[in-house]
């Protein structure tokens, strides 16, 4: 086909306004007059640019037309899709054995099409349009002449399509500038906001009515006007400059400054505008209202704050200072309670250590709760083994049931076993609360615990289910039992005590840890509390059972108890107060232990570099010195070259909320004990920071 002639025709096509589909197909019926043995067609993308759309096909057979139309072009979809996908010339010389074709030949053959050569077709901005086809009924490859002449075909198609397309953007531009224009005048009459043109000398060209309400102005009186003579003189420098700006920017947005209103008040106006050319668009809002509003929300919200910080430490604070007297009370009941005394004096001492135990956890649950409205209380993440971590609690209410005569049952199910990612303190904390009350609500009967995991989904649910035979409650009671400080009525309260906390705690506990607490009874009956909580298992029960197999077989190692032993262990204690310093002679002495006391943290960081201690232990909150710079700084010493070997520091601390155990850790504490401390649990911790020495010198 000869270029010029086909292009001037296609030209002319164009020129009359005929539809691209009469262009295209006078494009396809010029090729194969000049070649009378090739078929030719052209396929274009569809609107989702993902399928094939029929451009212009007269001579093929309608049937192979309706087949082709819609299909989804890719790497194997004949060779026009193909071409389309790839954006590059595709030759197929023998369509019957060519991969390019295996879902198509059928159809071809049907056709009686051999071959297929396939361009791809440009639009008007370079990207791939569609696809010039041209098909053989033999096989054979193209020569030079071909290529040559379907690319020049390709390319009046790529003309007449580029054509269209820019006609049709520029009667599109043409209806959104009318519409556009339409749509400003409406919008200029309806809108509240207050809208505005202003020129490049920042004059007022058109403004809506809502001007007039704004600043007491009519819209006569208004347009024409310099805009800054209604600014406020404060406003005027902020105001050239964000002037300035538009000339690079183009748009501001969030800008506030002050109008004058015609009766001499200020009203803030915040401004969203845009430069067109010489010309500014803006919308203006009136937000005076809003923005008083805002500063007394904060001034509240800083108020609250404030006074929420405050409500913080003053209890982080009281429970240093009720802990520091508590530590002295149970540490002096727990070394007194191991003297030999009579009965009496045994029952006295009794009482005294129950009474500390209560007031510790009063001190515990209003923590809790402060940490819990400030959002500040966090939920660990670490694996743990549940029997493991249940069996101690489960024991210790079981001993409690029995001294008041009442029956405990504990049952865990066969999948209530191996180890899980969680928080084992916090779950540790809910048991414990439900079954203390089961024990302290019940008068007979017995207290049944239930424990099973049930999986299946995304994380398996950790069930526990508290049966008490106790007072129970009623549905009302029911209502507001998770409440902080409610409790189930008056005669309760004088009978069994309590702050009405815990089940709050245990509630918010549960929902941070994404589980429920539920509670069904009724008075007289006992009481049902069920706790359900996602957990990811670790690991297999199959390989969890192994391992407890292969611990169980191997005999373990030899305790180490850290206040006894050949050589009397040497302790630095860190303390200022009085009191506790003796609780802790009083309840390492006896196992000979040598105390050296010093009152401060400097005091302590000297007392190391003179001498060698068996371990530290060290209060946080000291004057001169607190316990965390001194545990650095011992730290320190000890990497400095020729330091000592590494000592190991407890923190023995009234500071005993999560984040005091972080800083402690991070400082190079080896182990935090919160006070109020008793002998088993100091004897405890000395013994676990020691055992990794003990071990290593045994191996």
């Amino acid at each position: 086909m000869p270029a010029d002639t086909a292009f001037r025709r296609t030209m002319t096509l164009m020129a009359a306004g005929k539809p691209l589909a009469d262009v295209l197909e006078a494009i396809v019926l010029s090729a194969e007059a000049e070649a009378p043995d090739i078929l030719c067609s052209i396929l274009l993308l569809d609107e989702s640019r993902r399928r094939l759309s029929l451009g212009a096909a007269p001579s093929l057979p309608e049937f192979y037309n309706e087949a082709i139309e819609g299909v989804e072009i890719g790497p194997e979809v004949g060779s026009c899709g193909r071409a389309i996908a790839l954006n590059e010339r595709v030759i197929v010389e023998d369509i019957e054995t060519h991969p390019y074709w295996k879902d198509f030949k059928d159809l071809a053959g049907r056709a009686g099409l051999r071959s297929c050569w396939s361009q791809p077709i440009l639009g008007g901005e370079g990207e791939v349009a569609g696809a010039f086809g041209i098909y053989h009924r033999d096989a054979r490859a193209p020569t030079e002449d071909d290529i040559a002449f379907i690319e020049a075909a390709a390319e009046l198609a790529s003309i007449a399509i580029g054509r269209h397309q820019s006609e049709a953007r520029a009667r599109h531009a043409l209806r959104v500038e009318n519409e556009t224009a339409r749509n400003l005048t409406t919008f200029f009459e309806v809108s509240l906001d207050m809208l505005v043109i202003r020129d490049a000398e920042c004059r007022f060209v058109k403004v809506n009515r809502a001007w007039e309400d704004a600043l007491g102005y009519s819209v006569p009186e208004l347009e024409g006007r310099p805009m800054l003579d209604f600014v406020h003189p404060d406003d005027i420098a902020g105001t050239h400059g964000h002037m300035e700006r538009m000339r690079t920017d183009d748009e501001v947005m969030g800008f506030v400054n002050r109008y004058r209103h015609r009766n001499g008040d200020y009203r803030h106006f915040e401004w969203r505008a845009r430069r067109v050319g010489d010309m500014v668009f803006g919308v203006a809002r009136d937000v005076t209202a809003r923005l008083a509003a805002e500063a007394e929300l904060k001034a509240a919200k800083q108020a609250a704050e404030a006074a929420n910080q405050a409500k913080s430490d003053f209890l982080a604070n009281m429970s240093h200072e009720i802990r520091t007297p508590l530590n002295g009370v149970i540490g002096v009941v727990d070394a007194l309670g191991r003297t030999e005394l009579q009965p009496a004096q045994q029952e006295m001492v009794s009482l005294i250590e129950g009474s500390a135990v209560t007031l510790e956890r009063l001190v515990s649950d209003i923590l809790d709760v402060s940490k819990i409205e400030a959002g500040r209380l966090e939920i660990e993440n670490r694996v743990f083994d549940l029997r493991g971590e249940l069996a101690n609690l489960v024991e210790l209410h079981q001993l409690r049931a029995q001294e008041k005569g009442l029956g405990f049952r504990a049952a865990f199910g066969d999948l209530a076993r191996g180890e899980f990612h969680g928080d084992s303190t916090r779950i540790k904390q809910i048991l414990g609360n439900l079954l203390a009350n089961a024990v302290k609500f019940t008068a007979k009967g017995e207290v049944r615990l239930t424990v099973e995991v049930v999986e299946g989904g995304p994380t398996a649910q950790l069930m526990f289910e508290v049966q008490d035979t106790g007072v129970g409650f009623d549905q009302e009671t029911a209502a507001g039992l998770f409440q902080r400080f409610s409790q189930a009525d008056t005669t309760i309260t004088r009978r069994f005590g309590g702050t009405g906390l815990g089940l709050s705690i245990c509630r918010s506990l549960a929902e941070m840890m994404g589980g429920e607490i539920t509670a069904r009874s009724e008075p007289g009956q006992g009481s049902v509390f069920r706790v359900a909580l996602p957990l990811a298992r670790r690991g297999s029960l199959e390989a969890y059972d192994e391992k407890r197999q292969a611990t169980a077989e191997t005999p373990p190692p030899e305790a180490v108890s850290a206040p006894v032993g050949e050589t009397p262990l040497h302790v630095l204690l860190a303390e200022d107060h009085p009191t506790n310093q003796r609780v802790v002679q009083l309840i390492l002495e006896p196992h000979g232990v040598k105390v050296t006391v010093v009152e401060n943290g400097r005091e302590a960081v000297e007392a190391m570099a003179d001498v060698a201690y068996d371990l530290v232990l060290m209060d946080m909150q000291m004057p001169v010195m607190d316990g965390l710079a001194a545990t650095r700084a011992i730290r320190e010493a000890e990497r400095a070259p020729g330091g000592r070997a590494r000592t190991p520091i407890i923190m023995l601390s009234a500071n005993a909320m999560q984040q005091h155990k972080l800083d402690a850790m991070v400082a190079g504490a080896d182990l935090h004990l919160a006070k109020p401390v008793t002998a088993a649990a100091l004897v405890a911790a000395i013994s676990e920071v020691l055992q990794p020495s003990a071990s290593a010198q045994a191996g």
